[in-house]
């Protein structure tokens, strides 16, 4: 466990309404019993893509103790979902400068013969 940035869903403010689910291009969050629950530590980065998304306002990011985030695993995720899904997670780590993370994406990308078409620049 590491200490880090992570977003927190507030359960009795969730209404299960599933907004914040296609903004996590990660996957870390996912409707359980009618509530959005954060599924793995690994899968959230902590920039909080889903929270301007939630109309209730449950969901914010903390600093708390969490399993380190794990882009290998989140890319071994991502991909399942198709080259947009790819293409989201690649800009989202782009737009808050998150390098190491982006490079280890596109690593992955390589690595696994996966195209898709991203201006890194």
């Amino acid at each position: 466990m590491v200490k880090r940035k992570i977003i927190t869903i507030d359960q009795i403010k969730c209404n299960g309404c599933g907004e914040c689910i296609p903004k996590c291009p990660e996957g870390a969050i996912q409707i359980i019993d009618g509530k959005a629950r954060l599924i793995s530590d690994i899968f959230c980065d902590g920039l909080g893509a889903c929270i301007g998304h939630c109309s209730q306002g449950a969901i914010i990011v903390e600093e708390r103790e969490a399993e380190p985030y794990d882009e290998h695993r989140v890319m071994k995720n991502i991909v399942k979902q198709g080259k947009n899904t790819i293409i989201a997670h690649l800009q989202h780590l782009k737009e808050h400068g998150e390098t190491e993370y982006l490079n280890e994406a596109l690593k992955y990308l390589q690595e696994h013969d996966i195209k898709v078409e991203f201006n890194t620049k």
